[in-house]
């Protein structure tokens, strides 16, 4: 038996659709007691269980090995920034906060999403509605915003190397991410003055939290608003702030005189270095582009395409949009474990029973390497 299409404003913008598969009938409406809207997907008069589908325990199987590895890798990078003392630099403060981020989106959001799929009704209330939607669209700003200002940060440490060490602090770091997060929970109001509780009609009476607009204009106004605020603009600043890196990182920071080759030694591991932390904070802005890109541009084509349809096959291609969001979550700590050796070397400190090689501190290697870190951050 095909879908039939179901009402737009029924479905919410970041979590699962609340009817994955309804009945035969297209969905009518009415007004129950209080002017509530009651959305009708079935209504033969049949009150029996709705069909039982793969992904109501797929997705959520999914959703908790997100949780599992994203709650337990991020809490690692906020031990080993926090335990080391070396590992207190401007650019690993940006990192702590969006390991914060990943860790409240996963606590806070993701349980209550996985329940859509198993659960054929919003059980936890109107209050919970607005929370949930509204803290996730905040730490969704959050995240755009603390990867603009890495990619900031690191443009200006790459042409301004021995200036931006008066401004490149912790403190410094600190005070604007504070900063990140005020403007993220202003910015994410709209989530929760338009998130509500419905009451729909599908194999009995279900309640659904959904978008409540009052207008497709105003719906379309929102969707627009999103996709800038947190796509479409971090992601035109993040690039143009790598294409001025990427034609000033070739360059040395210190010219050697008198062939002073030590000297020249340091300017050239210095650029190295740069490079590779750079490397690292393209990647993970890379991970969050194609990660949220599929989401965002669903939306897009759901508010501003005039015949979409909804139908099973959409349901499908949303499930898969938001299962890239939600993995991005969990992906950040491993490009960290893989592509930035003091975060290897820390957290082999921090847990030396996890690795198989004994940590061994050489001294003129350790000392060198140590020197031209401070040098660079």
């Amino acid at each position: 038996m095909d879908a039939e299409p179901l009402h737009s404003e029924a479905w919410p913008s970041w979590t699962a659709d609340p009817t994955p598969w309804p009945g035969s009938a297209k969905p009518s409406t009415g007004i129950l007691e209080g002017g509530m809207h009651l959305w009708i997907f079935n209504n033969s008069g049949e009150d029996t269980s709705p069909p039982f589908l793969t992904d109501a325990w797929l997705v959520p199987l999914f959703y908790a090995l997100i949780m599992l590895l994203g709650l337990v890798g991020n809490s690692l990078v906020i031990y080993v920034i926090s335990k080391h003392r070396q590992m207190r630099t401007a650019t690993n403060f940006y990192i702590a906060n969006l390991a914060t981020t990943d860790i409240i989106f996963l606590v806070c959001c993701v349980p209550f999403t996985a329940t859509l799929y198993p659960l054929p009704s919003w059980v936890f209330g109107d209050f919970m509605c607005k929370f949930v939607n509204y803290l996730q669209q905040v730490t969704v700003q959050a995240t755009c915003i603390t990867l603009m200002a890495m990619s900031v940060d690191r443009c200006y440490a790459t042409l301004y190397p021995l200036q931006s060490l008066r401004y490149r602090t912790p403190h410094v770091a600190m005070a604007v991410s504070f900063a990140i997060w005020i403007g993220s929970f202003i910015l994410s109001l709209p989530m929760a003055i338009y998130h509500r509780t419905e009451v729909g009609y599908w194999y009995g009476l279900r309640t659904y939290c959904i978008e409540a607009f009052t207008s497709k204009s105003q719906e379309r106004s929102f969707i627009l608003y999103t996709f800038l605020a947190v796509y479409l603009l971090p992601l035109f600043t993040i690039c143009l702030c790598y294409s001025i890196m990427l034609k000033r990182i070739g360059n040395p920071v210190v010219e050697p005189i008198d062939h002073d080759y030590q000297v020249q030694h340091l300017s050239e591991r210095s650029a190295a270095m740069r490079a590779k932390i750079s490397k690292m904070v393209v990647v993970i802005v890379l991970l969050f582009t194609i990660c949220w890109g599929p989401i965002q541009f669903y939306l897009l084509f759901q508010g501003f395409y005039h015949h979409f349809q909804a139908n099973y096959a959409t349901y499908k291609i949303k499930t898969w949009a938001n299962c890239m969001s939600y993995a991005n979550s969990s992906l950040n700590p491993i490009v960290y474990a893989f592509m930035g050796d003091s975060f290897r070397k820390s957290f082999k400190k921090a847990f030396p029973f996890l690795f198989r090689q004994r940590v061994q501190d050489n001294g003129t290697h350790s000392g060198s390497h140590n020197a031209e870190l401070k040098f660079v951050t």
